[in-house]
């Protein structure tokens, strides 16, 4: 089984009983799973990126996420937005990653499309199935994981929608939505910067300027 690094990352060692995917996500729900980085399994290979993530230009836009689409759950009752930090895996394509962000919706829940799993760290630390939305803010890092690999990955688990943000140029920020078509994800169109979400029926548009303190300040505005 292949490891892969991401550009200018530490070596990690892997157990040396992980050798296929099943181990993999034994391994994911044990108490000796790192804490940091991002392990994941995709494309029959383990990607590892122990490197600290860019306040500017990977944890602000992720919390402007948060922020809005949070809030815009509650508002339309379509289901949760579930922030970073929660495992994915869809186990019929062998796919386990963490992604920036996903929007469930309740449908998906009820329908047992999506359902909740765990181990020795808890019971509720792995989202599995096919999600409406996943969401990947790609990094100087990650940039061939979160532009490449998973756009078949997530396509193959049956995935509806990807959004790709880059915001690592201060005046160009990257926001794309992709929707499903007949054998892989294509880009929605544009509009004066507006992209619409086929699956919250809404059009996005994510912004910078610069905050009080002198760092970006992002804000995604719908409508």
């Amino acid at each position: 089984m292949e490891t892969i690094y991401a550009t200018g990352s530490d070596r990690i060692e892997l157990p040396a009983w992980v050798t296929n995917f099943e181990s993999f996500r034994r391994w994911m729900h044990s108490a000796a799973f790192p804490d940091e980085g991002r392990i994941v399994f995709i494309n029959g290979k383990v990607w590892v990126d122990p490197l600290m993530e860019e306040f500017s230009s990977h944890n602000a836009v992720r919390a402007e996420l948060g922020r809005v689409l949070g809030n815009l759950m509650k508002e339309t009752k379509f289901g949760r937005f579930v922030p970073d930090g929660m495992r994915y895996s869809h186990l019929e394509t062998e796919l386990a990653t963490e992604p920036d962000g996903m929007i469930v919706s309740h449908d998906a829940f009820i329908s047992d499309r999506v359902r909740l799993a765990g181990g020795e760290t808890g019971m509720q630390t792995e989202m599995v199935g096919s999600p409406e939305t996943l969401i990947e803010i790609v990094s100087d890092s990650s940039e061939v994981k979160d532009t490449e690999w998973v756009m078949s990955a997530y396509f193959d688990a049956g995935v509806e929608e990807l959004w790709v943000i880059a915001a690592r140029e201060e005046d160009d920020i990257r926001f794309d939505i992709f929707k499903r078509g007949r054998k892989q994800f294509v880009a929605t169109k544009k509009a004066a910067g507006w992209v619409k979400s086929a699956v919250l029926g809404k059009s996005f548009r994510l912004t910078q300027e610069e905050g009080t303190d002198g760092n970006p300040d992002y804000t995604l505005s719908y409508r």
